[in-house]
């Protein structure tokens, strides 16, 4: 139990451990915020694969990851038991579409706590379509969350849609406050991969749409099947026809590309931006008639990703975070969406009706073949629209440092022999 003069433990759960950039991305930036927002804080970070996250954060006496077990069940228990706070950090908190057993792992980690009494708080999350077993869990956590913070307005109208009625801070995206690495440093590069910097460069953000969701079989782990294994106990899930959709996507995408090319000049660069990225997008490539580049999360960190998306002339992206950390650079774009967060977001922007599509629409290659050729011809007036809306994303942003450093001050008082040193105000 934490008294005054003791360190104060926060227990972050976040998706580490993926090689996701997103995941990377929003959570160094958001641990940087606690351990600024009170010198007492000393952050543990759930990990599902130690090695990758230490692979872009530094351990340190403030500043150490956890590895879990799959089977989270024990293992986070365990971690919640040292706690005398836990932050739930991850983007996909209160939604299901990627995998129930993600969602519950969240669920888990932060109900655990609250029923012993620990402060929890949600930073900068989202929120999205649940089942209504899972919607009745996730009002109650959210309903009793010290702090709730979300990303989006539509996250917001998620969650009292549930008939969550307490206070929802209506923040965004750690990520935004991600530093990249220089521009040179991008140019080389993709000079090095053969990409000619004189000339238009598309970037495609893709990702395979339809073997989500990820669900737990025991008996497939137990009887040793590798096929659409994800990790564990887990498997991707091919519903109905969805391998054929699949299939007609990806030769959508190669036709969209290849007309990038020989039509407008343009050389193709695809972002892997997850681990899981990098099949499918290599499927795309091989079927291509032109040459590509690929830049995957397994070999370019956070920083240098953002970079990389921030040299793009525009982007295609089926990734939140791709959009994300492209708009500090301005980089015209446009959405093909699975879910709800890239339309959240396109909305703020203005470009929602122009320039956003739904997997599930007819005709994706011509339809992007026309959204890029409107964006190409206003692409100024998109620049200057992105540009505009930044001040207020970083405002936002900081809204969830100041806000976890006020639940810190008044749940963990100091004294004069403490840790804490005073926190000055500018004014």
């Amino acid at each position: 139990m934490w008294r005054p003069g003791m360190p104060i433990e926060c227990l972050v759960v976040g998706y580490g451990g993926a090689n996701n950039t997103g995941a990377e991305a929003r959570t160094s930036e958001a641990i940087r915020q606690m351990l600024d927002a009170d010198p007492r804080v000393r952050v543990t970070l759930t990990s599902l694969d130690r090695r990758r996250t230490l692979r872009y954060l530094d351990e340190s006496e403030r500043l150490r990851v956890a590895q879990i077990n799959p089977v989270f069940v024990v293992s986070i228990a365990r971690l919640v038991a040292k706690a005398d706070i836990v932050v739930l950090v991850e983007g996909s908190c209160f939604k299901e579409n990627f995998s129930p057993a993600l969602l519950w792992f969240f669920l888990y980690s932060a109900d655990l706590a609250q029923r012993v009494g620990i402060p929890t708080v949600a930073y900068g999350v989202d929120a999205g379509a649940l089942t209504p077993a899972n919607a009745s869990w996730a009002k109650a956590v959210a309903q009793r969350m010290d702090l709730l913070m979300v990303r989006t307005d539509n996250a917001a109208f998620v969650l009292r849609s549930l008939g969550v009625d307490r206070e929802i801070a209506v923040t965004t995206d750690t990520a935004f406050s991600l530093v990249p690495e220089d521009r040179q440093w991008a140019e080389t590069v993709l000079a090095g991969q053969g990409v000619d910097m004189k000339g238009p460069i598309v970037g495609i953000a893709f990702e395979e749409f339809f073997w989500w969701p990820v669900v737990p079989c025991i008996l497939k782990a137990a009887l040793g099947v590798q096929k659409d294994r994800y990790k564990s106990i887990y498997y991707h899930s091919w519903r109905g026809d969805s391998r054929r959709k699949s299939k007609e996507m990806k030769e959508s995408i190669a036709a969209y590309a290849d007309w990038a090319v020989t039509e407008l000049g343009a050389q193709v660069v695809f972002f892997a931006m997850e681990s899981l990225d990098i099949s499918p997008c290599r499927d795309v490539m091989a079927i291509m008639q032109s040459p590509s580049v690929l830049i995957d999360a397994d070999h370019a960190s956070a920083a240098q990703m953002t970079s990389l998306l921030r040299r793009l002339d525009w982007l295609v992206t089926c990734r939140y975070h791709a959009l994300v950390l492209a708009m500090g650079g301005a980089i015209p774009v446009i959405g093909l969406a699975h879910d709800e967060r890239i339309a959240s977001i396109m909305d703020e922007l203005g470009l929602l009706q122009d320039f956003l599509l739904s997997y599930e629409e007819e005709r994706i290659a011509a339809q992007l073949m026309q959204k890029t050729l409107a964006l190409r011809a206003e692409a100024d007036r998109i620049r200057r629209r992105i540009e505009s809306t930044m001040p207020r994303y970083h405002s936002r942003m900081d809204d969830n440092r100041k806000r976890f450093a006020d639940l810190v001050a008044g749940r963990f008082p100091s004294d004069r022999g403490g840790l804490s040193e005073p926190r000055v105000e500018q004014g």
